[in-house]
């Protein structure tokens, strides 16, 4: 088994993850929209985003929350329950 499946987009990502449908527009909104690679761990329930020709990984996308990169060691975590964001980004 692959220790990562890599995505040609974060849609097909958050397909095979099964973030909900109602959910992946705010996902989408929260992830940086530059050229980057994505992908899913073996044994981890998360998609990774790190753009291309960076070292830290910005966004980890999971079926109900966002982390993002602020600051070295510091991510914000902003939970979507049902395309509803709660959380420093709660609209």
């Amino acid at each position: 088994m692959p220790e990562r499946t890599y995505f040609d987009s974060l849609g097909d990502a958050m397909a095979v993850l099964g973030v909900p449908l109602e959910s992946r527009a705010l996902a989408r909104a929260l992830t940086p929209d530059v050229p980057s690679e994505i992908w899913i761990p073996a044994k981890s329930p998360y998609i990774a985003v790190r753009p291309l020709g960076e070292r830290v990984v910005k966004t980890y996308v999971n079926r109900t929350f966002i982390d993002q990169w602020l600051a070295p060691t510091r991510y914000e975590r902003t939970y979507i329950v049902g395309g509803i964001a709660d959380g420093p980004h709660a609209r």
